[in-house]
Formats: structure tokens, C-alpha cells, sequence
């Protein structure tokens, strides 16, 4: 998996939480059968039974799964019955497991390594050829593949109370690189181990085609970024069918084999080519094959483009998504709890989220595997943490729909080590007491660790920052570099002022021209591609809480594609045995797929060259073979921190009271006296319920907190603006969580003068959308989310009659059928969307003429197909 925009659909229409309808993708920096009490039997879902109402209509019933047993007799051939899967027999079985990430395709970021131009596998093996030779290549690849999984990593998979592995697997581990449509002698190694240790212990194994010849997307997690060329290339199309033909022939009989994944994350080219090359596998396997579930990619968060499988004469195939909710830019400001309970409650409605996929499914009478999945990362990593907790209702809640599912990923290893918070992995490496902090990275955030952030350098998500203590004695030199980038793609926006390196005995401030304001000072450094550096920024919106005056503001610059890393520096003078106080604030306004990071390094940073803090780190294109030897076998051998409240929470029998949050206040009335209002609503029963009351301006958004721990169901709030529409919410709350948000009571709808610029977000209805940050100039939200169906809605008062026209500002990455304009009622105006770069890239659409008669109408957006976001609307007199 890629921390770029491959493991998460990018900020999408299309999806209604990351999926959503998913949401998050393209990444660029590439996620039972037991003695142990494990719920994935014929109790899935008793743990997590919620006291919600608004979704406990949608959500399916519990499914009765039958457990795998232990040993290779439980072990049947798996096939598909309608929405579930099934042993032989026709006992369905509920396949609860993860990922075996950054084994058979290295994913750099997963094992704590990279630098130097060296960053993903082909770089790896590139490198290593050039120093080593390509037969020392092969065995520094093979130690490491011998070290990363080991048997005890399968005994760890087991404790966990899984039943199957998602196997991501490399082209070139089966097929000879060097002799095309050949085997490898070693060719089915890795894979045939894999399935032995896992039936041993009752599990199945998903052989997954992570990396296809040629790369089926531009990241890293096909172990060669940046290429992305299998969808144009005959050969690797053909190379890669021949591979499937292999590993059917080998694999046709193999019961411990549940399902074949043709292509991972199949999203370098149109859903139309997606499903082209999907379905030539899928009838190059079936002509080998016939017993084997066969994965269907969505294509980011949609399986439009397959139809019916019945109806185009698919048969034993499975859907497979990827939903990542809250990561990559999904959901800014919004919790963590908010997020995973809107995706797997199902929303306000109780419609959304998962509700509305098991709505699909159960249309298409076709199972799902949730292939990959990440809800505890940063959530805590203790037994009573909101991780542990959400993790195991996210396995439970996708078992009571009958889906399989496997979270990304098993394992990561850092060079600090230890869970934090909560990472990526179940497991990670314990943590690095030898580590010296006083030099390297000194402060981090990103849109991977904390979407959205806006804080201190002392609160910072990824790497706080603390006092530093000289090394030595006398004088020595450093430079403190301030760094940021994007993947391809992404368009960063950061802002950093305030910044501080102060001695804590003497007071005196290192730093030149921290506050920004002008340039002086600062050396600017490209490493790759280049970045647009704004030191007297003045935009109050784009900000860090806690600045001050003119800001330093970070962006892409126009033209500059792919992904870009860049650099400030200045060299500072630290005395050997003092200590120095490091400050500073810095914002994320929004970033998608970003970093932003503060390093303090010994040596002058030199342009080509990465800023890495490469304590614990091998350099790969200098390091001597031993070193990276050592490397590779300590995967092996270092003690793991397991996540302890995934530990717990995925085989206990205690109840998981995460969901047990009160129902939705009903019957909220409002009424109004001049600029006050006065608000009621239903009592809910239960013990230590309060009530807390959001005030918006805008429909559909929660807003703010006015008033929390209410004990009676009443509110009065005052000193109104006439001229503004107010929104008010009511939600219920418990010892555990505050439930869902009333139905939304509103003073007077105001009608909008015409012509005028309206945001999108200003509608005054609306049905199924979502807003979120946006990507275009200017800032704000845009509204998104669009399914066919869908509209918003303004309320708007034409000055004067006559002929009027709407631009409206749109973008989208895969082009949509687009949406009608009506006016009370009435079509006016079709739009169709062509792809404009991105889901933040947009472009300007002009309506066709229409008239319009003085005085108040009513004017619908209503989405004919799905796939757009919009950001604003201009309505003109001609």
C-alpha cells in the first residue's frame, strides 16, 4: 500500500466516506476459525450492537458465519452464493484477516528506509545490481523476503483471530525478469510457504497481483513508481495474462486458495480500460480455472463499469473496495470516532456508508472484499483506545453484511518503533531506546498522520518537537531545514511563522528572519521538481493559529507536475553540552497527500540530494554489503510491539460498547421573536443523558457547539442576524459518545439576490451530498459526493427579468454524465464533465442561455450521473 493516492481514493464525488458512496484515492507514497474466542463465528456482531436508531433500520442482519476450522480439513474450496461466501458445503464463512504488506513488493515507507534516489523496489534492486551484481542482488532480495515474514508472524495472525491473508505479490517474484514468459526457479517459493504456514493454522490465503508488469498505476506499492505504463503497453498486458495462466495452472486444485485478485487497485487509466483488462484476466483464468472466486476491482470507489455480473456471464466473482474514511484528504476537522461511525452506522440518515454498498450488493446478489482498510491508525493503541475498539467494529460490522475483509497492513517498522498513537501496522518493531533525537528529524506532520493539522510544533501528530541538547563541546555547525512535498497529483498548501531555536540559557534566537515577512535568511533547496515559496503571505484563512503578521506559505507551482519535495535552510551555530528550545506553529489548509517536516542535520543540504534523518537508516547506495545485510535480518529478529487494544478487541468476548451511543432527538421545533429563537425537542430516555445544540449557517452542516451538557430538552439563543439563515441540530449524549445529529429546524429561508457569485456549500436542500475542502483558488468547501439522483438547491431572487446564464465551477478525475439545472422545477440547462486532472482541478462551464422573470425561484443542481464536485456557481444577465 502507498501513502499516496493509491490506498485512498483521492477527495471524491463518488464516494461517500473515502469510498463512500468510497472516497480517498491514488496514493503516491506506496490496507475465523480459532480457538480464541474469536467473534468471526456465530456471534459476529453481539459485541457492537448500537442503541442508534438512525441506522439500526439499514443495517443488515447479524450474519451467521460458520468458523473456520482448525487445520487443513476445515479448509475447503470457497465459492460465492449470491451475497456471501461459502464452503463446499454451502456453510458461508466469514473471512476476517490482513494484509502481508511490504513482503513480496516493497513499499519503503512500511520499513522505515529510502532515501537517495532510492525509494521504492525497482530503485532498490536498481541499485543494488549496479553495486553488487545482479546475482547479489538476488540474494540480498531473498534475505530480506526470508526475514520480513517469518513463522512467527503466522502464530501472531492467528492470536489475532484471523482467517485469511491477503498475499500481495510482485510480478518478478514469478516470472524471470531477465527471460520473459519464463518461471523464475524459485517461482513459487514465497507463495506455496505462505499457503502451507497458513493452512497449518486454519487460514486461507487471496493471491493478489499487487505490482503488474509495467505498473498498473504511477505508485510506489507496484513496486516501480512513476511508470504506470501496463495500460499502454500490448506486451506487459499479454506478459501479465500469461503470469495468471501460471499461477491458475499451479494453484486450479488448491482448497487453501479463497479467491484470485487479478490487478490491485487498478487505477492508472479509465474505469472502462479497468474493467477491459480485469475482464480479459478474469477469462484467461476461467479458461484454467473454474472453481476460484475471482476478484472485480472497483475503480476508486465504483463497480458501475462491471454491470451485472450475472447478466454479462461472470460467474464465482467477488467486488472488492478500499475504503480509508477520514485519510488523504477525506473529512477534514471531522473526528475520528464521527468518521468510521458515519461510514459504518451509516450516516445521519442511515443510508449511507456501508448501508448503501449492502444495498448494491444485495441488487447484484455478489460478494464484497473489503481488501484493504486502516481504522485504528492514530487512534490509540491501548485496550480501552478508541483504535482497538474501532478496528474490531469495522471487522465485525463488514461480517454482519457477510463481507470479507483484510485491513492494511500486518506489519511496519520504524527507525523509533513502538505503536504511539496507533500506526499502519498491527505489529511494529519495538521501540529504539538507542535513538539520538538531538540531531535529524525534530518535527513532523502530514496529511497521512493528521489530516488537516493546524498546531504547535510541540503538538505535532507525526513528530513533536522537544528540547535539543548539543552534542560534544565547542562550537559546531548545523543547519535547520524546514521541508515539504506532495506526491503527484496532490497539491500542497502549507503555512509555518514563528519559528524559534533559542538558547535556554542565555535567550538568544539562532534563527534569521523566523517570522517571515521577506526572504532574508533562507536558502531555498529543490530536490525534486520544485516548489512555490510565498515568505510574505497575508491570506488570514491560510494562517496557523497561534501567527503572527506575514506567514510563510508553501504551494505547487503552476506547471510543475508529479511529485515535488523542496527545502528552506539556514546554517546556525550550536555550543556542544547546551540546551535550545525549538518552537513554531504551521497548518495544513486542507493538503492532500503531503508532509511537512523540520530537520536539524550536521551536513549542508545539497540540491538532487533528499533531507532524510537517516539515524537507524541504511543508505543503499553507499552502505557495505553487511550493513545492509544486518539490515535485512533484524526484520527477523527485532521484538514486536503489538497493538494491544487490536489484540484484545479482535478475539474477546466482551462487549464493545464503542457504538453504544443514545438515538436521534425527534421533533425539534423551533420558533422565533424577533432575533431570538427558542428550541425543543423529544426527550430521550436513559440514564446520564445531556444534550448539546450546533448552530450553522449553512443546510446540511453541523456547525457549531452552542450549548453542551443540557439537561432538558430546550435552548433559547439570541442577538440574530436578520440577514442570515440559521440551522440548529440537536444530539443526544452518553457516558460512551453523542449520538447523530436531530433533523436540522431553521429560521426563514433567505432568497439570494441574482446576478451574484453563490458558493456551493449555500445551498438551502439538498440529497445526498457532502461537503469537504477545496482544492481551488480561493480555498473555502465545495460540495461533492454527487450520485445520480442527488441536487442541491438554492433559493434566489432575480432583480430584473431577462436572459440569464450560470458558470459553474466544476472539476473531476474521471469525467461524469454530469447534471441538469432547473428552475422551479423546470430544466434549463445539461452539463457534461470531461475528466479536468483531479478531483481539486477545476475548470469554468458556462450554461446555455435561459430566462428568468423577476422575483424568487427556486434553482436545482440535480446529477444526471456521478463524479463531479462543485465549487461555485455565477449566475449572469445577458
Amino acid at each position: 500500500m502507498t501513502k499516496s493516492n493509491s490506498k485512498h481514493p483521492p477527495v471524491n464525488s463518488s464516494f461517500t466516506l473515502s469510498l463512500l458512496s468510497v472516497a480517498l484515492l491514488g496514493l503516491v507514497a506506496c490496507g475465523g476459525g480459532s480457538d480464541h474466542g474469536v467473534r468471526a463465528s456465530n456471534n459476529v456482531h453481539s459485541s457492537i450492537t448500537s442503541v442508534s436508531s438512525s441506522s439500526s433500520s439499514s443495517v443488515a442482519p447479524v450474519a451467521v458465519c460458520n468458523p473456520v476450522a482448525n487445520g487443513t480439513e476445515g479448509l475447503t474450496m470457497l465459492k460465492t452464493d449470491g451475497t456471501k461466501w461459502v464452503k463446499s458445503n454451502g456453510d458461508q464463512v466469514c473471512l476476517k484477516g490482513t494484509n502481508l504488506g511490504n513482503w513480496l513488493v516493497q513499499e519503503f515507507w512500511m520499513m522505515g528506509q529510502g532515501g537517495n534516489g532510492v525509494h521504492d523496489q525497482c530503485t532498490l534492486e536498481a541499485k543494488l545490481t549496479e553495486r553488487f551484481g545482479y546475482s547479489e542482488k538476488e540474494r540480498l532480495i531473498k534475505l530480506f523476503r526470508d526475514n520480513w515474514i517469518k513463522e512467527r508472524d503466522f502464530d501472531q495472525l492467528k492470536a489475532f483471530g484471523f482467517n485469511v491473508i491477503r498475499l500481495p505479490i510482485l510480478w518478478s517474484v514469478i516470472e524471470d525478469e531477465k527471460n520473459p514468459r519464463t518461471l523464475r526457479a524459485d517461482a513459487w517459493h514465497y507463495i506455496d510457504w505462505t499457503i502451507a504456514e497458513a493452512k497449518k493454522r486454519g487460514m486461507y490465503v487471496i493471491l493478489d497481483l499487487h505490482g503488474a508488469l509495467g505498473s498498473q498505476t504511477p505508485n510506489d506499492h507496484t513496486g516501480c513508481s512513476g511508470q504506470n505504463q501496463y495500460w499502454t503497453n500490448s506486451e506487459y498486458q499479454d506478459r501479465t495474462k500469461w503470469l495468471w495462466e501460471q499461477i491458475a495452472t499451479k494453484y486450479k486444485d488448491e482448497p487453501a486458495v479463497a479467491a484470485y485478485d487479478p490487478l490491485n487497485e487498478p487505477w492508472g487509466s479509465t474505469a472502462e480500460d479497468m474493467a477491459v483488462r480485469v475482464n480479459e484476466l478474469y477469462d484467461t483464468i476461467r479458461k484454467i480455472d473454474d472453481k476460484h472466486i475471482i476478484i472485480l476491482h472497483s475503480h476508486y470507489g465504483s463497480i458501475d463499469v462491471y454491470g451485472d455480473p450475472a447478466t454479462t456471464g461472470k460467474t464465482n466473482v467477488a467486488f472488492q473496495l478500499h475504503p480509508y474514511p477520514g485519510l488523504f484528504g477525506d473529512r477534514p476537522g471531522d473526528s475520528h470516532f464521527d468518521v468510521h461511525r458515519d461510514w459504518l452506522k451509516c450516516g445521519n440518515d442511515g443510508k449511507g456508508g456501508v448501508c448503501d454498498w449492502n444495498k448494491r450488493l444485495t441488487a447484484l446478489k455478489t460478494p464484497m472484499l473489503m481488501g484493504e482498510f486502516q481504522p485504528w491508525q492514530g487512534a490509540g493503541a491501548g485496550v480501552d483506545d478508541l483504535g482497538g475498539k474501532i478496528g474490531a467494529a469495522t471487522y465485525d460490522i463488514f461480517a454482519s453484511y457477510g463481507w470479507a475483509s483484510t485491513s492494511w497492513s500486518y506489519k511496519l517498522v520504524t527507525v523509533a518503533g513502538g505503536q504511539g498513537k496507533g500506526t499502519w501496522g498491527m505489529v511494529t518493531n519495538e521501540i529504539n531506546t538507542d535513538l539520538d533525537t538531538g540531531v535529524g528529524l525534530i518535527t513532523k506532520a502530514s496529511t497521512w498522520d493528521c489530516n488537516n493539522w493546524d498546531s504547535t510544533f510541540a503538538n505535532a501528530c507525526a513528530k513533536k518537537a522537544t528540547t535539543i541538547k548539543a552534542g560534544g563541546t565547542g562550537d559546531k555547525t548545523y543547519y535547520l531545514v524546514i521541508k515539504t512535498g506532495a506526491n503527484g497529483g496532490a497539491n500542497p498548501d502549507v503555512t509555518f511563522d514563528s519559528i524559534s531555536l533559542k538558547n535556554a540559557t542565555t535567550n538568544e534566537e539562532l534563527l534569521a528572519n523566523s517570522n517571515f515577512g521577506a526572504s532574508g535568511g533562507w536558502s531555498e533547496l529543490a530536490i525534486s521538481g520544485s516548489l512555490a515559496f510565498n515568505y510574505n503571505s497575508n491570506d488570514a484563512t491560510k494562517a496557523p493559529t497561534g501567527s503572527s503578521g506575514p506567514v510563510l506559505h508553501i504551494t505547487r507551482p503552476a506547471g510543475v507536475n508529479g511529485e515535488i519535495n523542496g527545502a528552506l535552510y539556514q546554517q546556525v551555530t550550536l555550543k556542544g553540552g547546551q540546551t535550545y528550545n525549538f518552537s513554531g506553529v504551521f497548518k495544513g489548509n486542507s493538503s492532500v497527500n503531503t508532509w511537512a517536516e523540520i530537520y536539524l542535520i550536521e551536513d549542508a543540504p545539497v540540491a538532487g540530494k533528499d533531507v532524510v534523518d537517516n539515524a537507524g537508516k541504511v543508505d543503499f547506495t553507499t552502505a557495505p554489503v553487511a550493513a545492509i545485510e544486518a539490515l535485512f535480518k533484524s526484520y527477523g529478529q527485532v521484538g514486536y510491539d503489538v497493538n494491544a487494544g487490536l489484540a484484545k478487541w479482535l478475539v474477546t468476548d466482551e462487549h464493545n460498547n464503542v457504538f453504544d451511543y443514545p438515538v436521534r432527538p425527534a421533533n425539534v421545533k423551533l420558533a422565533q421573536t424577533g432575533n431570538s429563537i427558542a428550541l425543543t425537542w423529544d426527550a430521550i430516555a436513559g440514564n446520564g443523558i445531556t444534550y448539546n445544540v450546533y448552530r450553522s449557517n449553512l443546510a446540511g452542516s453541523k456547525g457549531t457547539l452552542v450549548a453542551e451538557g443540557l439537561t432538558a430538552p430546550g435552548f433559547s439563543d439570541s442577538g440574530l442576524n436578520p440577514e442570515e439563515t440559521y440551522y440548529y441540530a440537536v444530539a443526544a449524549k452518553n457516558s460512551i459518545a453523542e449520538g447523530y445529529t436531530s433533523e436540522q429546524a431553521n429560521t426563514p429561508l433567505l432568497y439570494l439576490p441574482v446576478p451574484a457569485k453563490i458558493e456551493a456549500e449555500k445551498f438551502t436542500a439538498m440529497s445526498g451530498v457532502q461537503t469537504e475542502n477545496t482544492g481551488d483558488t480561493g480555498g473555502g468547501l465545495n460540495v461533492g459526493h454527487f450520485e445520480s439522483g442527488d441536487y442541491i438547491e438554492f433559493k434566489i431572487k432575480a432583480e430584473t427579468g431577462g436572459s440569464y446564464t450560470i458558470d459553474y465551477r466544476l472539476a473531476s478525475q474521471t469525467g461524469s454524465t454530469g447534471f441538469e439545472a432547473l428552475i422551479d422545477g423546470v430544466v434549463v440547462d445539461t452539463q457534461t464533465l470531461a475528466a479536468t486532472g483531479g478531483w481539486q482541478t477545476y475548470i469554468t462551464q458556462t450554461s446555455a442561455s435561459f430566462a428568468l422573470t423577476e422575483g424568487n425561484h427556486t434553482l436545482r443542481l440535480r446529477s444526471v450521473g456521478k463524479e463531479w464536485n462543485l465549487n461555485w456557481i455565477e449566475i449572469k444577465k445577458q
